[in-house]
């Protein structure tokens, strides 16, 4: 088969984001691209018009990733597992994640996951617009922690833990007494924490 695999924009995107996923956003050219996929870059043009449209394609990749099934009657549960899935979309793409800030999706994948979104919260008994509400401060929340996340804050290369890096003087003992939280952070049990005060003050406007 010519072009070394029969090239398509779904192989084009999948090569993008796997060369992102292991060099970085600024390493990634057409031309690396094209030398990724073993075809000449003037080739992906048929494909993807030009790396704006890529970056587009590669968002919508990786929320193509998400799927929202039913596999509870809980609107809560159901908001949860959802942005369980967005939480994890930032973990196994890190140098894709943030495109979704810069760049928000306007395809039908980005469209289909506010639609059901929202179908949750009305099937639930909130007004659309406290549903819209929830969404865009759900949808900020994970994307504000993932990130920090995925950009280790006081991340220290050498141990890959979280460390507290200076010396807290003895007129703050409240920061001391949690100094080894500071330092272990049980991201999973923190993010729930906080999906979890989100969820209980939306259930104030039912």
């Amino acid at each position: 088969m010519s072009e070394r695999r029969r090239l398509s924009r779904e192989r084009v995107l999948e090569a993008a984001v796997s060369f992102v996923d292991r060099e970085g956003l600024e390493a990634l050219s057409m031309r690396k691209l094209g030398a990724e996929l073993g075809v000449e870059a003037m080739s992906l043009y048929n494909h993807i018009p030009n790396k704006n449209a890529l970056l587009d394609g590669m968002v919508e990749y990786v929320l193509g990733e998400m799927t929202v099934t039913r596999t509870s009657d809980s609107w809560e549960d159901r908001i949860r597992e959802g942005y369980r899935q967005f939480r994890g979309v930032a973990k196994r793409h890190p140098n894709v994640f943030p495109l979704l800030v810069t760049r928000p999706p306007h395809f039908p994948e980005g469209v289909w996951l506010l639609e059901r979104f929202l179908n949750i919260m009305e099937e639930a008994g909130f007004p659309p617009k406290v549903a819209l509400h929830s969404f865009r401060i759900l949808t900020n929340y994970t994307f504000g922690y993932s990130m920090s996340e995925i950009r280790g804050f006081a991340l220290e290369p050498a141990t890959g833990k979280h460390e507290f890096r200076y010396r807290v003087p003895d007129e703050y003992p409240s920061v001391q007494a949690l100094r080894e939280h500071l330092i272990n952070v049980d991201h999973d049990r923190e993010f729930e924490f906080g999906l979890d005060l989100i969820i209980e003050g939306m259930k104030q406007h039912l």
